[in-house]
């Protein structure tokens, strides 16, 4: 930067800041972290935006600009950390850029520095990072054979580190987040050996043990998390309430086009159906469920992510599905559904996701 737009730049960042203190409000705050990331001024950023979120939790434009920063720095380090491995690989070089790689959701490439890491030295350190990456793409993914590799990694780690409780730990989050209470208990117990008397060890072994009685085991586990895509700390489907206000007008609103036979909306075990009536809307609403749950599961067998739609044809005619987060939306037509049908089940998948994120902030 030139020494003229340096002096501009803190002229503006000044300014700004003297906004802030006359009136601070999110949007002041957001215009004085621009200045100062137009300056170059990182760290000032992050402080900026944090001493923001302090006065207002949650406001998506501080946010989204923290979470922006926070993601080129950790780009610009690990760009310094892969040229360092080229030309001089250390153990803590590695570890450092598999635990931002982890941090910043690559975690296929995370994982391929860790095994690298393990094939060229054979460290300890190395198995415990393949564990770890191995982990979090089974929590991402939610497969079956993904989470047996991981406990496999994990017990190769705690064999490799025997006075480590990092694998113990990694172990205790698996069995815990897939609910495997009788593994978790024992992981619990076994962390309690390295850690006696720890208060919080202590609190979580009493609370597991209450759950470990008859709990499933972690193949049982590993089976219904991969079928329901669902881990045992996920936030439970919430109940049908004010998001039916908007989304019934919208699946009415859908059935009265040419063609169209039935619209449903499914979230968890609630189903709105519009079109058919009585035994048969039940009927057909637990069919498009039953679909949705086979897309999803078939999904994460095969490697590919979170299925987002799907598209049956037949003598029926034509079952077009939106998978969200928040619940699905299928639209059954006599014919062909044409691209403004989808569309239209998109805006209703994305409406029923806004009106639970609005529940979840209030």
């Amino acid at each position: 930067m030139s020494f003229l737009n340096r002096i501009l730049s803190s002229g503006r960042v000044r300014s700004a800041a003297r906004r802030v203190s006359k009136d601070p409000t999110p949007a002041a705050y957001a215009e004085l972290a621009q200045e100062h990331a137009l300056a170059g001024e990182i760290d000032e950023v992050l402080r900026v935006t944090a001493e923001g979120l302090k006065l207002f939790p949650g406001d998506p434009e501080l946010k989204r600009l923290a979470d922006r920063t926070r993601g080129l720095r950790a780009e610009s380090r690990i760009k310094e950390l892969q040229q360092e491995l080229r030309s001089s690989p250390r153990p803590a070089v590695r570890k450092e850029l598999c635990e931002l790689l982890l941090e910043s959701g690559r975690v296929a490439r995370a994982e391929e520095v860790a095994i690298e890491w393990h094939q060229a030295t054979k460290s300890p350190e190395a198995s415990y990072y393949r564990a770890l990456a191995r982990a979090e793409r089974f929590f991402a993914d939610r497969r079956r054979d993904d989470g047996r590799m991981a406990l496999d990694l994990v017990k190769a780690a705690e064999d490799a580190l025997p006075n480590d409780p990092r694998p113990l730990r990694l172990f205790l989050q698996i069995a815990s987040r897939i609910g495997a209470w009788g593994e978790a208990r024992r992981a619990l117990a076994r962390l309690l050996e390295h850690c006696p008397g720890d208060p919080t060890l202590e609190a979580r072994f009493r609370t597991v043990a209450a759950l470990a009685e008859g709990s499933k085991t972690i193949e049982q586990a590993l089976r219904e998390v991969e079928r329901t895509g669902r881990l045992a700390d996920d936030a439970p489907d919430r109940k049908e309430g004010s998001e039916n206000v908007s989304v019934r007008p919208m699946l009415q609103s859908l059935v009265q086009e040419p063609g169209v036979q039935a619209a449903f909306f499914a979230r968890g075990a609630t189903a709105l159906v519009q079109g058919p009536k009585g035994a048969t809307a039940e009927r057909t609403a637990r069919g498009v469920r039953e679909v949705v749950s086979g897309c999803r599961a078939a999904a994460r067998k095969l490697g590919l992510g979170a299925a987002q739609s799907a598209r049956l044809e037949g003598d029926f005619g034509t079952l077009v599905l939106v998978i969200g987060e928040q619940g699905s939306s299928a639209l059954w037509c006599d014919g062909s559904a044409n691209s403004r049908h989808e569309e239209r089940l998109r805006q209703l998948a994305g409406a029923a996701s806004a009106l639970a994120a609005a529940g979840e902030d209030a």
